[in-house]
C-alpha cells in the first residue's frame, strides 16, 4: 500500500491525562478533528465529481491523480479505490482495475457500506479481463488481412527457429494468417547443426513474403542456404542477403529457385571474401525484380532490356567506372524512377539520363548511404530529387558539364537538391537562362549544401536566388557563415526550416540571419531550427539572436564535445523563458554526458510540451528537474535511467519514452 496519513482517524489516538488542563486538551482537539473530518469528507466529495468529470472527458491521467488524492487522504475508505478502479474500466484496463479493488478489499474494513461494491466491481474486472474475443475469426478476410494483421506483425521479423505464438493461437488463426502470405522471417548466421534449427521457417516457408538472411560460409557449420534447395518459398518477393565465402553459382541457384516470384533484392557482400556477382547475371536470374540493391566488383555489358526494374542501387567497387558502362547500363534500365550509385565517382553519364531513362524521378550520386526510397510524385515529369557529390573527396567535380547540365535540365520538375563535396569553377553557369528574367526553379523547396570550396558555395547561393519557393535549407559552416547566402535567405518568403552544421561562436552572418527573423517578430515565417556547435570556453552570440525568435517552434541543438559545462549552461539558461511559440526541443549531446544542472536551466519555459534528451548519461537531478516544466507533455530520453525514476515520470507526464542508443 502506497504511504499515507489517515486524516479522519488521527484524532481518535489521542488519549487526555484527566485533568482539567487534559479536558481543555482534549475538547480543543476534539473540536479541531470534528472540523477536520468535515472539511476532509467536503474534499474528497469535491475530488471525486472532478475526477468522474475528468474521466468523462477522456482525462484519465489527472483523474486517477484525484483519486489517488482521496486514497491518501482516507486510504480504510472505499471511496478512492472505487474511483480508480472505475477509471481504469473505462479505457479497458481491467487487470489494473483488478489490482486496485484488491488493494481496496484489504485497506477497507469489512463494516464499510461500499465494502460490497468494491467485490462487485472486483468480481466484473475480473470477468472482463479474462474475457476474450476472436475477432480474426469473425472479420471478414479482407478486413483482417489490410487492418488487423499489419498491426499485429508491425516491423516484426519472425525467427527461424522460434515459434511465433499468433500462429499457434488455434487453427483458424494459424489459416487465416497464412492465407495473406505476409510473413517475414529473419535468419542470421550462426553455429547450426542442421537445418532443424530451421524448423519454423520450413514449416511455414510456402507463406513466407520477406526473408533476411546472414549467411558466412564455413566448413563447421551448416550451410543456411540449401534451405532453397529443401524448402518451397512458393510466394517470397523480397529477400536481403549479406553473404561472404560462397561462389557465385551457389548464389545464383538460390535466386533462381525463387525467381517466379522475387521482386526486390538485396544482395551485399564483402571484398575480402568475394567480388560479387554482376548486376546482369543477376537480372537475368531473377526477370521479375522491380527493385535491386546490389554490392559488386564487376559490371559487364548489358544485352538484354529489363523493363520491370524501377529502383537500381549499386555500391560499385570499381573505380573508374568508365562512363560507356554506365551508358550501357541506363540503356537496358528505360523504367527507372530511381537509381542509387554509391562510391561513384566518375558522373559523365548524368547528361544522358533522360534519353534512356526518361521517368527518372530520384538521382543519387553521393557518398552518403540512402535511409530508403524517397517520394515522388508520378503526376510531374523529369528529375525531382537530386543527391550529388562525396563529402570526402579531394578532387572537385566539373560544374559545367555535370552539375550545372542536370541542374538547368530539370530546373521546372526539382524539388530537392543535395550538393556536397567541391566543384570546378561555376562562375557564369546560369548566364544563359539568367537573360530570361523568369528564369527560376519551379518547385524548389529543400536544399542541402554541404561545401568543401567557395565554388559550391557560389553555386549555391546561384541556386537560392532562383528558388522562390524554397522552405528548407542545410547548410555547412562554411555556406552558413557566407555573407551573400545569409542575405539571399533573409529574402526567402516561405522558409521554415533552417539547419546549421558546426557553428563557430563568432558568425555574424548566421547571427545576422536570425536577428532578421527576430526583428519580423510574428510576421517571420520560420518555424524550426537544427543547429549543431562544439562548445568551448567562449561566448556565442548567434545563440541570444536565435533566443528572440517569436516564431520558432521547434528546436534542435547539437554538440559533439563539451570543454566547458559552464558555457553551455549559460546557452541553455537563455532559454528558460525565451522563444514564446516553442513547443519541441531536442538536447542532442551524441557520447557526451550532458552537464549536470542543463534541464534545470530550461525547466520553467512556459510552452515546451516535448522535450528529447540524447546524451550518455543524465543526472538524477536534472531527471527530477523534468517534474517541474509547466506544460510538458512528452519525454524522450535516451540514456538508460533508473527503473523507479522512470516510473517516477511515468506518474507524472503524460508520456515518457526511454529508447535505447
Amino acid at each position: 500500500m502506497k504511504d499515507s496519513y489517515d486524516i479522519l482517524n488521527a484524532g481518535c489516538k489521542f488519549h487526555g491525562d484527566g485533568n482539567s488542563f487534559g479536558y481543555c486538551r482534549e475538547s480543543t482537539i476534539s473540536t479541531a478533528t470534528k472540523d477536520i473530518d468535515q472539511l476532509a469528507c467536503q474534499l474528497m466529495e469535491k475530488l471525486n465529481e472532478r475526477s468522474t468529470a475528468m474521466a468523462n472527458g477522456g482525462q484519465f491521467q489527472l483523474a486517477l491523480r484525484d483519486a489517488e488524492a482521496i486514497q491518501f487522504i482516507y486510504p480504510s475508505s472505499s471511496l478512492g479505490y472505487l474511483r480508480a478502479g472505475t477509471i481504469y474500466q473505462q479505457q479497458g484496463r481491467q487487470k489494473e482495475a483488478v489490482a486496485i479493488y484488491q488493494e481496496g478489499l484489504v485497506n477497507v474494513p469489512s463494516s464499510d457500506a461500499c465494502y460490497t461494491s468494491l467485490q462487485m466491481q472486483q468480481a466484473d474486472a475480473s470477468n472482463a479481463a479474462n474475457k476474450r474475443i476472436d475477432f480474426i475469426s469473425r472479420l471478414p478476410l479482407e478486413l483482417v488481412a489490410s487492418g488487423i494483421l499489419p498491426l499485429v506483425f508491425h516491423r516484426c521479423k519472425l525467427e527461424a527457429d522460434v515459434p511465433c505464438p499468433y500462429l499457434y493461437v488455434s487453427r483458424t488463426w494459424r489459416q487465416r494468417i497464412l492465407n495473406c502470405n505476409n510473413l517475414s522471417f529473419r535468419l542470421n548466421y550462426g553455429p547450426m547443426n542442421s537445418t532443424l534449427q530451421f524448423r519454423e521457417l520450413e514449416r511455414f516457408a510456402p507463406h513466407v513474403k520477406k526473408l533476411r538472411m546472414d549467411a558466412r560460409r564455413a566448413v563447421s557449420y551448416e550451410d543456411p542456404l540449401l534451405i532453397f534447395g529443401d524448402f518451397h518459398f512458393l510466394n517470397l518477393t523480397h529477400f536481403n542477403l549479406n553473404y561472404a565465402g560462397y561462389e557465385d553459382y551457389i548464389i545464383t541457384s538460390a535466386l533462381r529457385s525463387v525467381q517466379h516470384s522475387l521482386t526486390h533484392l538485396k544482395l551485399y557482400t564483402e571484398k575480402n571474401y568475394t567480388l560479387g556477382i554482376d548486376l546482369d547475371r543477376v537480372l537475368d536470374d531473377c526477370p521479375n525484380l522491380v527493385s535491386l540493391d546490389l554490392a559488386t566488383w564487376t559490371i559487364l555489358h548489358l544485352t538484354v532490356q529489363h523493363p520491370k526494374l524501377t529502383h537500381l542501387t549499386l555500391q560499385i567497387g570499381i573505380d573508374p567506372l568508365p562512363k560507356d558502362k554506365m551508358i550501357n547500363v541506363l540503356s537496358h534500365l528505360p523504367s527507372l524512377v530511381f537509381l542509387d550509385l554509391f562510391l561513384l565517382r566518375d558522373h559523365r553519364f548524368v547528361t544522358a539520363l533522360s534519353v534512356y531513362c526518361p521517368k527518372m524521378k530520384i538521382l543519387r550520386c553521393i557518398d552518403e548511404v540512402s535511409s530508403g526510397h524517397d517520394s515522388y510524385d508520378e503526376r510531374v515529369d523529369g528529375l525531382q530529387k537530386l543527391y550529388f557529390g562525396a563529402q570526402c573527396d579531394d578532387e572537385p567535380y566539373d560544374a559545367h558539364g555535370v552539375v550545372i547540365q542536370i541542374l538547368l535540365e530539370h530546373k521546372h520538375s526539382l524539388d530537392h537538391v543535395t550538393l556536397a563535396g567541391s566543384i570546378t569553377d561555376a562562375s557564369g553557369g546560369f548566364d544563359g537562362p539568367v537573360m530570361d528574367s523568369t528564369f527560376q526553379f519551379d518547385r524548389l523547396q529543400e536544399l542541402v549544401v554541404d561545401a568543401r570550396n567557395e565554388e559550391l558555395v557560389k553555386l549555391a547561393l546561384s541556386i537560392i536566388h532562383r528558388s522562390p519557393h524554397l522552405c528548407t535549407i542545410t547548410m555547412d559552416h562554411l555556406t552558413a557563415t557566407d555573407d551573400g547566402v545569409c542575405n539571399a535567405v533573409k529574402r526567402l518568403p516561405n522558409l521554415r526550416m533552417i539547419t546549421a552544421y558546426q557553428m563557430p561562436p563568432d558568425a555574424p552572418s548566421f547571427q545576422d540571419l536570425l536577428i532578421h527573423h527576430a526583428q519580423l517578430g510574428m510576421g517571420s515565417s520560420l518555424k524550426e531550427l537544427n543547429v549543431t556547435f562544439e562548445v568551448d570556453s567562449q561566448r556565442f552570440p548567434w545563440i541570444s539572436a536565435l533566443a528572440e525568435l517569436q516564431t520558432l517552434e521547434k528546436l534542435v541543438l547539437s554538440t559533439w564535445h563539451i570543454s566547458a559545462a559552464s558555457t553551455y549552461l549559460s546557452i541553455l539558461g537563455i532559454f528558460g523563458k525565451v522563444c514564446p511559440s516553442l513547443t519541441s526541443l531536442d538536447l542532442d549531446f551524441w557520447d557526451c554526458t550532458i552537464p549536470d544542472g542543463s534541464v534545470t536551466q530550461i525547466k520553467h519555459h512556459p510552452t515546451l510540451q516535448r522535450l528529447c534528451i540524447n546524451a550518455s548519461s543524465i543526472s538524477d537531478s536534472d531527471l527530477i528537474s523534468l517534474l517541474s516544466f509547466p506544460s510538458l507533455k512528452h519525454v524522450i530520453i535516451i540514456p538508460t535511467i533508473k527503473g523507479y525514476l522512470l516510473n517516477l515520470l511515468q506518474t507524472r507526464i503524460s508520456r515518457v519514452e526511454q529508447r535505447h542508443p
